[in-house]
């Protein structure tokens, strides 16, 4: 399958978009994202991490990186660009210095993992847990920039961008996320903006009939018309694009999938996130309204990545690879004709 050429705009999507690495190794999800047009790929750990098991031989650190890299050999293979590492999961805001601590010890490896790889971005999420964690600037920006520091002495330099997640116990707006990266204030530190985590605070409510804030449009339109005039274009390392299932029913306590332990935006992710314009699949959230302000009022230019989580991902068929990448190409052929991005020069344009 031809990738839908976007000169400008090359299109990545995550390992694990690709199917659960419980149920499909890395060749059949890396050879899938090539033929179907895809020019790189995200790292998830979880990938790496059991694709490690067959060097039962080795020390854990000796076989995590001969894992990392037969990745990048496989992606080297299929002329595929690795894009990022993640997630490097509930760092931010710990109180306990020993948890610290040995998220400092993991950090040090995942350096190696990430040169094995070929990248030089990891990707850190905020902190989920409320408990433990504390969601006060200073010290969020302080761990922030003790391991930006730490990569920064590496060779090649390693690059972080810091993502809100919608579900994140202290910051989960990218206003939250924009704010620490400002204040930190190092060129190795950037955001990853996810239309998914953007629109689950702005747009959507899974827990309404409708799926829909009050005035959503109204509290979309000035989010993005704050983004374009707040945040510099470059300080964006990361952009991750996904639509999700409007659900039938409210997603609330008496919702096959609700569970107390996990908030209503952290189940709906992981079990229906799809690609943008399948409405065959319920998709329904105002995701070309999002690009098309990033590239066009704002002036993003850079890779694009689909980032899908969804409960088929678990469904061992060995089909699932191949049936993702090729509907997620599709989703992108649409979004190119849709934005004209093949046409889209280098210039500054306003729709």
């Amino acid at each position: 399958m031809a990738a839908a050429i976007a000169p400008l705009f090359p299109i990545s999507i995550a390992s694990l978009s690709l199917g659960r690495a419980s149920h499909h190794d890395l060749a059949e999800k890396i050879h899938a994202a090539s033929a179907a047009g895809f020019q790189g790929v995200e790292l998830f750990y979880e990938d790496i991490e059991l694709h490690a098991k067959q060097y039962n031989d080795s020390s854990f650190e000796e076989s995590i990186l001969k894992s990392a890299k037969d990745f990048k050999d496989l992606c080297d293979e299929c002329n595929l660009k690795v894009l990022v590492l993640q997630p490097f999961m509930n760092y931010d805001g710990l109180l306990d210095p020993l948890e610290h601590a040995q998220q400092i010890v993991k950090i040090k490896l995942w350096f190696k993992i990430a040169k094995a790889a070929g990248t030089d971005l990891i990707l850190v999420p905020s902190n989920f847990f409320s408990e433990g964690t504390t969601g006060d600037d200073d010290q969020i920006v302080e761990d922030l920039l003790e391991i930006v520091e730490l990569g920064e002495k590496e060779s090649p330099q390693v690059r972080f961008a810091y993502e809100a997640i919608s579900w994140g116990a202290h910051k989960n707006t990218w206003q939250q996320s924009w704010k620490i990266v400002k204040k930190a204030n190092h060129p190795n530190l950037g955001l990853c903006l996810d239309t998914f985590h953007i629109v689950a605070r702005t747009w959507a409510d899974v827990t309404r009939e409708s799926g829909v804030r009050p005035n959503a449009s109204k509290l979309l339109a000035a989010d993005l018309k704050e983004c374009a005039a707040e945040v510099p274009v470059d300080k964006v390392f990361l952009v991750q694009l996904s639509d999700a299932e409007r659900l039938l029913k409210p997603l609330d306590a008496a919702h096959e999938w609700y569970n107390p332990d996990f908030p209503p935006n952290m189940i709906w992710s992981r079990n229906t996130r799809v690609f943008p314009y399948e409405t065959d699949r319920n998709a329904y959230l105002p995701i070309e309204k999002i690009v098309r302000s990033w590239v066009y009022d704002w002036g993003y230019r850079g890779w694009m990545s689909y980032e899908v989580y969804h409960r088929d991902l678990f469904d061992p068929s060995p089909s699932i690879p191949q049936d993702f990448a090729e509907r997620g190409m599709k989703s992108w052929e649409i979004m190119v004709q849709r934005l004209d991005l093949d046409n889209i020069g280098s210039e500054m344009r306003q729709s």
